[in-house]
């Protein structure tokens, strides 16, 4: 048994947390939501983010964020990306010396185009080899419901991420790992994008010969990209490239998929943000890559597309 605090009790953060539970491990997740917070502790439920299940009993919800920290702490963060440096900068106050972080948020920092590990680093003073990332084609509710799933595990230290593994192995459940922290980073963000492209593509209308030429285009558009930023491009043939973008682009459960779904049925980005009702992840990123890949002089077409559709407004069909 382990103690681990899960901070963010979104979909992913409360399925991180069950799974976990269920594994005998002490849990405690942490929320900002007083009423989410009430849910858990009160009810063992997160109707908004997860209707269908039942958490474990065993889950212990809390508002204090001071309550996560403490001595040989392995604390996973799963709130939005951006908010991963203000929270960085809490956790700066209570770190301690002897804690592991994981990170479970996907995206890539507007201004500095640091991955998410790379900004927990900077702005709370804490080793590289502290932080380890989890990535993959990881679909929340489906894991909640026990379809087999799985996904990747990135640190410096292979041994100890082999340890952290076993905290969440389960019969359904299982954790593969690698060296390429950056890598793993930059393609879980990178996805986010391209299945906005695949949305967009089903909403217009298109079918399985348009999705596999936008979906090839989109992992040769990611190796230019990792090229450039010294990243392994063999990481995006495993779970957290080819792996994440299949399951983000072909799910109507995905929020950047349906986003562009809705675009391809000529609602405004505002109007689709709202239907969806949670943060789509995609769209900060896609101003990110769009502003790097200008200073790289790279040629990404799919992210020149969305960037007129959702920025500048113009129409998803003329510019498909």
């Amino acid at each position: 048994m382990c103690e681990i605090s899960v901070l963010g009790a979104g979909s992913w953060g409360t399925v991180l947390s069950d799974l976990l539970a269920k594994n005998n491990n002490e849990v405690k997740i942490w929320t900002r939501n007083k009423f989410i917070y009430e849910e858990i502790l009160n009810s063992k439920t997160n109707i908004k983010f997860l209707p269908n299940i039942k958490l474990s009993n065993t889950i212990r919800p809390t508002l204090d964020l001071s309550e996560c920290f403490g001595k040989n702490k392995t604390i996973i963060i799963a709130i939005p990306s951006k908010g991963i440096k203000n929270i960085s900068k809490e956790i700066k106050k209570l770190h301690h010396s002897s804690n592991r972080y994981i990170l479970a948020s996907k995206g890539i920092d507007l201004d500095t185009f640091d991955t998410m590990s790379e900004i927990l680093s900077k702005e709370a003073n804490i080793s590289s080899n502290q932080i380890y990332v989890l990535s993959g084609p990881n679909l929340a509710s489906e894991i909640s419901e026990n379809f087999s799933s799985a996904s990747v595990l990135a640190g410096d230290d292979m041994e100890e991420a082999g340890k952290i593994a076993n905290f969440f192995n389960s019969e359904t459940f299982k954790i593969f790992l690698s060296s390429d922290k950056k890598g793993v980073e930059l393609a879980g963000a990178l996805k986010n994008i391209y299945a906005i492209s695949a949305g967009l593509s089903d909403g217009l209308g298109g079918k399985s010969n348009t999705k596999a030429m936008l979906l090839t285009r989109s992992l040769s558009e990611m190796t230019e990209l990792f090229l450039k930023l010294n990243a392994n491009p063999s990481t995006l043939l495993g779970l957290a490239g080819v792996g994440d973008l299949f399951a983000t682009s072909s799910s109507t459960n995905s929020r950047n998929f349906s986003f562009g779904f809705y675009l391809g049925k000529n609602i405004s980005p505002e109007k689709a943000q709202e239907k969806i009702g949670q943060v789509v992840e995609g769209i900060n990123t896609l101003e990110t890559v769009f502003k790097r890949k200008n200073e790289l002089n790279l040629s990404m077409p799919i992210v020149d597309v969305l960037h007129k559709i959702i920025f500048s407004k113009m129409n998803p069909k003329d510019c498909f």
